[in-house]
């Protein structure tokens, strides 16, 4: 098993949807990597990556969409989860 990790601070909603998508680019792309797990303290900047309505950081979810299918069309069985992990910095 590969463990690859990524540790950022980042603040801004826009920051943290960029670092996701830099995260799931990355995974999509090594070999070996079947499970992805995303660890955040802002749980909804994680959810506008799903949303399919026009707001600001739309190009992001529009490239994380294209990672995600590269990496589950690698292997059906790839999984990917999203962890809401508070931060004492709130």
């Amino acid at each position: 098993m590969k463990i690859v990790h990524h540790i950022m601070d980042v603040i801004s909603t826009e920051a943290k949807i960029f670092a996701i998508r830099c995260c799931i680019s990355q995974a999509s792309q090594t070999q070996g990597i079947t499970y992805i797990v995303i660890i955040t303290d802002v749980i909804l900047a994680t959810k506008k990556i799903f949303d399919i309505s026009l707001h600001p950081y739309q190009l992001h979810p529009i490239a994380i969409f294209n990672n995600l299918k590269k990496f589950f069309n690698k292997n059906s069985s790839n999984t990917i989860s999203f962890w809401d992990c508070s931060s004492d910095n709130k």
